[in-house]
């Protein structure tokens, strides 16, 4: 019984510090909650969807208008290429060619000495009356294709070569070399360009395609939608008509009344808004105001059971008394009236749980120190503290009377029984009677099955209601004892709780009894089913 009987002290009595080693539940709840928003605002709406094809359908017909304004109009480079070669051949205004015409022997065959230079001169001369021919040939050059136009540069420089001879005749035989393979890179241009052509157009054909569909879908969405809107504000008209129907079909005491809820309503909206104490509050208030009374009344009940046990007991001697409120929720203490006798801690205690009329009872198992802390079972039972000193002389100190129940305990386990399940924050401060360096703050499940110890999703400890669990109060002293109950799940794991709160830690106690009864089980502390029927051997 060392768990049991052990001193309960909590240091910081708060129960709302968490422990670093486990992360709490909530922040999972935040994170899957953001990624959830994140997808939402990723998602486009009907209408930007609809925006989106008109722009790419817009794009692609201004994309297909300027393929077909290319294929309709000549190409800048036959024109530019039409216009160079058009100055090599006598245009109809009597200007020359780009080739000598004149009457000498000596424009036909050039000498040797001539060389380059002479060369370049005829060239430029060439070149002048391109100039001069462009601007009256501007029409034919236009109607002029690459064919045509490269095919009289060979005649044109094939003439040449059978004018000209040394030099001269090989730059003319590596122009037509040139030419040749000018035509061959302009027609492996051209089959890429109406590739690209056909590939461009193929896309902008399929897009055009993809746009119509979409605007088709679009069109579709907004049917539906536009439908479901209308159906939504037919089914709004019939409410509210179905709702005036109604209100004009109320009798006056009704109207009177839903006027009266409805000003309710505004006023508790109006004290919502001003943050101003609600009705609940100050029902909590008078509770609390009540309780104090109460407490009141009982210590004035336990100071006159008090004198009255003193004029009983007129004559005899006693060297020590309790000290403490006689009722479920306080701590009995024993203390010496006589600084002469022996110290309360040098003595060997053992307190008992008697009837009103000495008939049954019996010890408390485990409560064996100055100190006890009553509990839900004490209820009804004087308690009795019987002292051995040292020197082998005894006495017993009892109560005044039975102990008394805590004000309003009973309504609020029924309101907890009927709800099926309770969750309890608690500190774990011994385990299998060892007492923790750190308190764990964990929660306690009971419910109509079973109790459980848990935190997060790591479980402590997991039962259902068997005979082989005990639960009771703590039965040992400390500052806490009053909020502290004692459980051994198994044969081999017992545990000591703290409770937030002496209401607290009685409730756990009486539902989990309830709860267990419900399944033809007797939840007691150590021995507590054998001493509440037994009678005691000495009865004084």
């Amino acid at each position: 019984m060392k768990g049991i009987t052990a001193d309960v002290t909590l240091n910081g009595t708060g129960f709302h510090d968490h422990d670093d080693d486990t992360e709490s539940p909530s922040k999972f709840v935040v994170a899957a909650e953001t990624v959830e928003l994140e997808k939402l605002q990723r998602r486009l709406s009907v209408r930007d969807l609809a925006i989106q094809f008109e722009k790419g359908q817009t794009a692609a017909k201004a994309l297909a208008a300027k393929l077909a304004d290319e294929a309709k109009s000549p190409s800048p480079v036959k024109a530019e290429n039409g216009r160079r070669m058009s100055g090599g051949h006598q245009c109809s205004h009597g200007h020359s060619h780009g080739h000598s015409h004149g009457n000498s022997p000596d424009s036909k065959v050039k000498s040797p000495s001539d060389g380059a230079p002479s060369f370049r001169s005829s060239l430029r001369r060439t070149s002048g009356n391109i100039r001069e021919c462009e601007r009256h040939k501007v029409q034919e050059v236009m109607v002029l294709d690459r064919p045509a136009l490269t095919k009289k540069l060979r005649v044109l420089l094939s003439e040449l070569a059978g004018r000209v001879a040394g030099r001269n005749k090989d730059d003319v035989t590596e122009a037509l070399a040139i030419i040749e393979a000018m035509e061959l890179q302009w027609l492996q241009k051209e089959n890429e360009l109406a590739q690209e052509k056909a590939d461009v157009k193929k896309a902008a054909s399929l897009f055009q395609q993809a746009s119509d569909e979409a605007r088709k879908m679009v069109e579709e969405a907004r049917a539906n939608a536009k439908a479901q809107v209308e159906a939504a504000q037919a089914a709004v008209f019939r409410v509210e008509a179905a709702l005036e129907e109604q209100t004009q079909s109320l009798s006056v005491a009704e109207k009177k009344e839903l006027e009266m809820m409805r000003k309710d309503i505004h006023e508790a909206r109006r004290i919502k808004m001003l943050h101003e104490p609600s009705k609940t509050m100050d029902m909590e208030f008078e509770i609390e105001g009540l309780r104090q009374g109460l407490l009141q009344k009982a210590e004035e009940l336990v100071r006159l059971r008090k004198e009255l046990l003193t004029a009983k007991r007129a004559g005899q001697i006693g060297n020590y008394e309790l000290q403490g409120e006689e009722r479920l929720g306080g701590v009995l203490a024993i203390t010496r009236i006589n600084e002469k006798v022996v110290d309360v801690s040098k003595c060997t205690i053992q307190w008992h749980r008697i009837a009103a009329d000495g008939s049954k009872g019996g010890p408390i198992t485990g409560a064996t120190r100055p100190q006890y802390a009553p509990e839900p079972l004490d209820v009804g039972w004087l308690l009795r503290a019987n002292l051995s000193m040292p020197d082998g002389k005894k006495e017993s100190i009892f109560t005044t009377g039975p102990l008394d129940a805590a004000p309003g305990l009973g309504n609020y386990v029924e309101a907890l029984f009927n709800r099926g399940s309770s969750e309890f924050n608690t500190r774990l401060v011994q385990q299998n009677g060892e007492v923790l360096e750190k308190p764990l703050l964990l929660v306690m499940l009971i419910d109509r099955t079973r109790i459980k110890l848990y935190k997060g999703r790591k479980s402590v400890a997991k039962e259902e209601y068997t005979s082989t669990i005990q639960l009771c109060g703590a039965r040992g002293g400390g500052q806490a004892a009053s909020r502290a109950l004692y459980w051994v799940a198994n044969k081999s794991h017992s545990l000591m709780l703290v409770l937030e709160s002496e209401r607290e830690r009685n409730a756990a106690i009486l539902l989990a009894r309830r709860f267990a009864r419900d399944q033809n089980v007797t939840l007691f502390g150590p021995d507590d089913g054998i001493s509440i029927s037994r009678i005691p051997s000495s009865v004084t």
